[in-house]
C-alpha cells in the first residue's frame, strides 16, 4: 500500500511539473509576440519588413539567411520600401516568391 502511494505522488509531481513548464512556455511565447509589435516588426500577424531585423525576415516563407541579409541591406541604401511590391528589387525574390510573402509582409 505504501508503494502504491509513493507511486501516486510520483506521478503528481511529475504532472505539476510539466503543467508548469508549460505554462511558462506559453507566457514566453506570448510575451514573445508583444515584444515583436512592440518594435514596430509584427503588424497584426504581417513582419513589416521596413523594421524587421534579419533573423524576423528569414522566417518568411522562401526567405532564408542571404535573401534576409539582401533585403536589410537593400533597406539601408534606398531607405523604408514603399509597398511590398518593392521587394521584386531584391536578388532571388521573382513574383513567385513574393507572391507567396503577400499574406505575410507589411510596410
Amino acid at each position: 500500500m505504501r508503494k502504491m502511494n509513493v507511486i501516486t505522488s510520483l506521478c503528481c509531481l511529475i504532472l505539476m511539473v510539466v503543467s508548469l513548464n508549460t505554462g511558462f512556455a506559453a507566457q514566453k511565447t506570448a510575451a514573445d509576440s508583444v515584444g515583436q509589435a512592440a518594435s514596430g516588426s509584427l503588424i497584426a500577424g504581417k513582419i513589416d519588413i521596413n523594421s524587421a531585423d534579419e533573423e524576423m525576415l528569414t522566417t518568411l516563407p522562401g526567405v532564408g539567411p542571404k535573401t534576409a541579409t539582401r533585403i536589410y541591406d537593400y533597406r539601408k541604401a534606398n531607405g523604408p520600401f514603399r509597398s511590398v511590391d518593392d521587394l521584386l528589387n531584391i536578388k532571388g525574390i521573382g513574383p513567385k516568391v513574393l507572391d507567396k510573402l503577400k499574406p505575410f509582409v507589411s510596410v
